[in-house]
């Protein structure tokens, strides 16, 4: 497995040259799964923090009662760390890489990463099952960001390729949401369609082919959301 080939968001590749320098710390010869813990749960993002807060966890306190047996560990080099990792860390970066590609996704996040943890049991010693059940709650899902459009008003003109929905191309956006992105949000975009003219843009490319969509107003008055884009059309 190759770390370098899989494209990282800004706070993971924080969290993972926090995990290094915990390492490093801590006199292991490898990176653990552990480390991997304290670098995202020290990585700063909102969900952390909630997480965190609702749980209690206090990642100086984590770090004082652990003390790594290095007896019969084996080592493997992955790039992009510059230390090598213990086997239990690369099956769990093995197994996080699975879910951001079970979920679709392209960038691996802290989410995906802390799932893989828990999930594999890797944090028996430093969690507790409360706190583990927090962070799967908290910061290993997707989450609503709503944004307050109150305020906002459709431009006059809009670009070529986006148009606002119409009854003709209310199947295809299913299919099109369906086919990217799962079901989730089939319902939500179902019962915003039962409505006149409810407020949903699609992108659509050269053939006609709609490749991304967006949605306002459906859940609630003045909020943004849902919205998504084409894998294929990521960078």
């Amino acid at each position: 497995m190759e770390l370098k080939d899989i494209k990282l968001t800004k706070q993971m590749a924080k969290a993972l040259a926090i995990a290094e320098q915990e390492c490093k710390q801590s006199g292991s010869p490898c990176l653990m799964p552990e480390h991997l813990l304290l670098g995202c749960l020290d990585d700063g993002s909102s969900p952390i923090k909630e997480a965190k807060q609702k749980s209690g966890i206090d990642i100086d306190v984590m770090k004082k009662p652990y003390n790594p047996s290095h007896e019969n560990f084996s080592f493997e080099i992955c790039e992009p760390f510059k230390i090598p990792i213990s086997a239990s860390t690369n099956l769990v970066i093995e197994q996080a890489i699975s879910y951001m590609r079970n979920y679709n996704q392209i960038y691996l996040n802290e989410g995906h990463v802390l799932k893989a943890l828990i999930k594999s049991g890797q944090t028996e010693k430093l969690l507790t099952q409360e706190q583990k059940n927090i962070l799967l709650s908290e910061a290993t899902v997707s989450r609503d960001m709503h944004l307050d459009l109150a305020g906002y008003s459709p431009p006059k003109k809009l670009y070529r390729d986006i148009k606002m929905l119409s009854d003709d191309d209310a199947e295809r956006l299913i299919h099109f949401i369906n086919n990217e992105f799962g079901t989730r949000w089939t319902q939500s975009i179902k019962h915003a369609l039962r409505h006149n003219h409810p407020s949903i843009y699609i992108a659509e490319d050269q053939s006609g082919e709609i490749v991304g969509f967006a949605a306002f107003d459906i859940h609630q008055p003045g909020c943004f959301g849902p919205m998504g884009v084409a894998k294929k059309q990521k960078s």
